[in-house]
C-alpha cells in the first residue's frame, strides 16, 4: 500500500512561489504563438490548434494542460480547449490586453537579466548591465523588435491607468500639459481627450515619439506638438502642468532630481508639476510597489519605487514643494507639486 506524502503547509507555498518561473515562460510561450487569438472564435482541439500554430502536438498540449491547470484555458470533455476571462487577456486585442507584457518579460533579453539578481543585490549593478552590457533602454534603442513588444505595452498599461489619473486631477485650470517622458502619447491623449481646451506638448526620446499613434486614434493631434529630446538635458518650457509618469522609478536620484530641477526651470507661480508614481508601501504590506521596485533594480542603475518621505526630498531638492499626494483607483498615486 502506497501512503501519501504529506507536506507542510509553507514548503508547499514556498514550492507554488519558486515554480512561478515556470508560469511566466508558459505564458510568454502562449502569447508568442498567439494560443488566445487562434482561440478567440471558439473551443479548438490539439490536433486542429497545433496545425494552426505549426507546433508539434504532443508538447503544446502538455503545454495547454498547464496552462489549463491555472485558468488561463478550460478543457472541455472532447478534448477541446477555450478561452477563459484570464486567457482573453493574451489576445493581442482588447482594452485589457497584458499580451505585450508577456511577449517582453519572458523574452530572452530581459529573462537571462533577471538572472543576475543575485549579482545585482551584491553590488548595485543592474542586472541587464550584468548580461548586456548597458542598462534596459539603451538595449531596447539597440533591438527594435523588442522595443515595439515594450513600447506597445507602455502605451497599453497607461491606455488601462489614464482613465483612473484623469478622474483623480482637475486639468481644466491649465493652458498647455506636457508629458515628459511621455512615451508615444496615450496618457496626453486621453487628458486633451477629456479636457478640449487644453494643448499638449508629448516630449519624450525622438525613437519613442515617432510612434505617436494615440494622439492620432484620439483626435487631439492637432492640438499637440511632438517633440523629441533629452528630458536629463532639458524640457520644453511652454507649458504650466508637468506630468511626469512612471518615469521618475527608472532614475537614480540625481537623474529624478535632474528632471524635477528641468521642469521648475519654467515654473513661475501658479505653474505645477505632476508626478505620477507608485509609491512605497510601508514594510510587510503587499502590492504591486515591492515587485515593481526588484524590476527597476535589475533594470537600470539607481531605478526605484520611492517612498512618499523619499518624493519629498527629491521635490526639496529640485526647488519645488510637494503639496498633495492623491490616489487613484489605479496603481499610481498623483504626487503635486509647486515651486517653494
Amino acid at each position: 500500500m502506497q501512503t501519501k506524502a504529506t507536506t507542510s503547509e509553507p514548503a508547499s507555498q514556498m514550492l507554488s512561489l519558486l515554480n512561478a518561473c515556470l508560469s511566466t515562460q508558459a505564458l510568454h510561450v502562449a502569447a508568442r504563438l498567439g494560443i488566445a487569438d487562434e482561440l478567440k472564435a471558439g473551443p479548438r482541439g490539439i490536433v486542429e490548434l497545433s496545425a494552426a500554430l505549426d507546433a508539434q502536438p504532443d508538447t503544446l498540449d502538455r503545454l495547454m494542460r498547464m496552462l489549463a491547470g491555472i485558468g488561463v484555458f478550460s478543457a472541455g470533455e472532447d478534448g477541446t480547449y477555450q478561452l477563459t476571462p484570464l486567457g482573453e487577456t493574451l489576445q493581442t486585442d482588447g482594452p485589457k490586453s497584458v499580451r505585450d507584457w508577456a511577449l517582453y518579460i519572458g523574452a530572452a533579453a530581459p529573462w537571462s537579466a533577471w538572472g543576475h539578481l543575485y549579482e545585482s543585490v551584491k553590488t548595485g549593478t543592474p542586472g541587464f548591465v550584468l548580461a548586456h552590457g548597458m542598462p534596459t533602454y539603451d538595449f531596447l534603442e539597440a533591438h527594435p523588435e523588442l522595443a515595439a513588444s515594450f513600447n506597445r505595452w507602455m502605451s497599453k498599461q497607461s491606455d488601462q491607468q489614464n482613465a483612473a489619473i484623469v478622474d483623480a486631477y482637475d486639468f481644466s485650470k491649465f493652458q498647455v500639459v506636457a508629458d515628459i517622458g511621455g512615451g508615444q502619447g496615450s496618457t496626453l491623449a486621453a487628458v486633451l481627450a477629456r479636457y478640449p481646451s487644453l494643448r499638449g506638448i508629448l516630449f519624450d526620446k525622438p525613437s519613442v515619439v515617432a510612434g505617436s499613434a494615440p494622439l492620432d486614434a484620439s483626435g487631439v493631434r492637432v492640438r499637440c506638438d511632438v517633440v523629441g529630446g533629452d528630458m536629463l538635458e532639458a524640457v520644453p518650457g511652454e507649458a504650466d502642468l508637468y506630468i511626469i509618469k512612471r518615469v521618475l522609478m527608472i532614475c537614480s536620484d540625481a537623474e529624478a532630481a535632474t528632471v524635477l530641477k528641468n521642469c521648475a526651470a519654467h515654473m513661475r507661480s501658479g505653474r505645477k508639476v505632476l508626478v505620477v508614481e507608485m509609491v512605497m508601501p510601508p514594510v510587510g504590506e503587499s502590492g504591486p510597489a515591492t515587485t515593481f521596485d526588484i524590476l527597476m533594480l535589475l533594470a537600470n542603475k539607481g531605478g526605484r519605487i520611492r517612498t512618499e518621505a523619499e518624493f519629498r526630498a527629491l521635490f526639496a531638492e529640485a526647488g519645488l514643494k510637494l503639496d498633495r499626494v492623491i490616489p487613484t483607483r489605479s496603481p499610481n498615486v498623483l504626487l503635486e507639486g509647486t515651486p517653494v
